[in-house]
Formats: C-alpha cells, sequence, structure tokens
C-alpha cells in the first residue's frame, strides 16, 4: 500500500474512532467506505473535517467554532491527527469555518486563518521544525500542488534558528526536517549523510541530462538506466525513512567515495566511460 493510503487509512480509522457518525468521501466528493480511499473525512456532530492535501504534503483540519468542543479540539484530537501526520512527514493546517462545508467549497472559503504563506514563501510544518521554500514565481493556490514546486532555495527553521539546504530536493530536506524535530543536527553523522545522499542525487541527474546530448549508443543507454536504477533506489530510501521515521537505513547507506569511482555504485562504474564521451563529442 502507497503512503497516501495508509496515511488516508490511519486518520481514517483515528476519525472513526472518535464517533459512529463519521463519514468518508474520495476525491471526488463521492461517499466511500474504503478507508484508504478516503481524502475528506467528517465528524458532523462535532462540526469538524480533516482534508488530505497530498499535493502540498498537508493534512487540514477544518472545524466550526460554533460546534467544536474547543478544549477537547485543541487538547485531544488536533494533536492525534499531527502525530499521525508527521509519521508520514506531512504538516498540518488548522483552518476554521462557519456553517456546512462540502469539498466543492474548500477553494472558495474566506472565512479561513491562512498560515504565513506568501505569494513567493511556503512553509511545511513539521511539529516545531518547519520547512521554508522560497519560490522563484509567484504562488497560484488554484494550482495543485503550487507549493511544492518552482523552488529558489529550501531552508529549515526551528527555535529561532535558519539553516539553509544546500540542494533544491524537497524530500531530501523533509527528512532533514524530520531528522532536527528528532532532536539532530544537520552536521551529525545522520545529518551529513542525508545531504551526502542528496548530493548525490544531484550529481547524477546532472548526469543523465548530460547523457541527453550525447548519441543513443549501448554505452550511453547504460549509464542512463544505471542513473535511472541509482535515482530510484535513493528516492525509495529517502521515502521509507519519511514514512516511518527511521533514519537507520540512510546512516548505514554506504556512498560512493567524493573524489573517485568505485564499485559500490552504478553509476560510478560508468562515470569515466561517459567523461570520455563528453570529450569526444566536444572535440
Amino acid at each position: 500500500m502507497s503512503t497516501r493510503e495508509d496515511l488516508s487509512r490511519e486518520v481514517a480509522a483515528a476519525v472513526a474512532g472518535v464517533s459512529h457518525d463519521a463519514t468518508f468521501k474520495d476525491d471526488d466528493g463521492r461517499s466511500t467506505l474504503k478507508q484508504e480511499d478516503a481524502i475528506y473525512q467528517y465528524l458532523p456532530k462535532h462540526g469538524i473535517m480533516v482534508m488530505l492535501n497530498h499535493d502540498n504534503t498537508d493534512v487540514e483540519i477544518w472545524y466550526d467554532p460554533a460546534t467544536t468542543d474547543g478544549d477537547w479540539f485543541r487538547a485531544e484530537f488536533a494533536p492525534l491527527v499531527k502525530k499521525i501526520a508527521r509519521r508520514y512527514l506531512y504538516g498540518t493546517t488548522i483552518r476554521s469555518y462557519a456553517g456546512d462545508i462540502t469539498p466543492k467549497q474548500l477553494s472558495h472559503r474566506t472565512e479561513v486563518k491562512e498560515a504565513r504563506n506568501r505569494t513567493n514563501i511556503s512553509y511545511h510544518p513539521l511539529g516545531s521544525t518547519k520547512n521554508r521554500l522560497a519560490h522563484s514565481k509567484p504562488v497560484r493556490e488554484e494550482a495543485p500542488g503550487a507549493r511544492s514546486r518552482n523552488i529558489k532555495a529550501l531552508f529549515i527553521e526551528k527555535d529561532g534558528e535558519r539553516f539553509r539546504f544546500p540542494y533544491n530536493h524537497l524530500l531530501g530536506a523533509r527528512v532533514m526536517a524530520l531528522h532536527v524535530e528528532s532532536g539532530g543536527k544537520p552536521w551529525d553523522d545522520a545529518g551529513e549523510k542525508i545531504l551526502e545522499i542528496s548530493r548525490r542525487r544531484k550529481d547524477i541527474m546532472e548526469l543523465l541530462r548530460w547523457s541527453k546530448k550525447l548519441d543513443e549508443t549501448d554505452q550511453v543507454n547504460e549509464i542512463r538506466t544505471k542513473g535511472h536504477s541509482e535515482v530510484i533506489l535513493l528516492r525509495r530510501m529517502m521515502e521509507r525513512a519519511a514514512r516511518t521515521g527511521d533514519l537507520s537505513g540512510i546512516v548505514e547507506f554506504q556512498l560512493p567515495p567524493k573524489d573517485t569511482n568505485t564499485n559500490q555504485s552504478l553509476v560510478s562504474e560508468a562515470l569515466s566511460a561517459l567523461d570520455s564521451a563528453i570529450g569526444k563529442l566536444l572535440k
């Protein structure tokens, strides 16, 4: 089951545990009994709706101040949902509304407590730690996933301190935020390994872009295949850490040395061959 389905199922179980009147709707607003498909999750008697915004990796908790028991909401329900979201490296946004609400109304609400997001800055909170995204273009709120695209710079913020994540790798920055939120530092062993993996990914992506300029040969195709395989390997490892909060796989992962080729990496085996091919191309 995918991370999205796991998150949907776990949040739905928490919502269902509050009251027997809980109802669930899928992405199209249709009623569903499958918790893994539940994007909109309602507690009508409590005046609460939880929406899973997968495009922005955010769980939105909507409540009606006139209906919801505020003390219970702040002390029990909201922390429970935040805890679940955090395990999947999702942020949590709490929004208020007046009266009934349906999925189609969400993009048109005006009585909403917005976060600190601005047209060129987005925040993805994770407990007391935040990913701060600086965008190269103004964010169009109506575009799904707009706050996760056109990234110019990434930062990790906690307790008034800000650390710039040196690579435009949002998944890497999210894992680093999880590490910092758990008490780690960007410069400790786990933090350095997260940075090394993000650097490795960047190097491979540049390698693959360069390969597009070369003629189609068996050697070039082999480089592309090995490069894509390693990118997938690194992504899955980071996604697993983000989903479970367990960074042991990242800490133990052995990356090839920065300055030498090694058989530890499929792509590293092809680097000298690619350098030779590029040299011939430029002659």
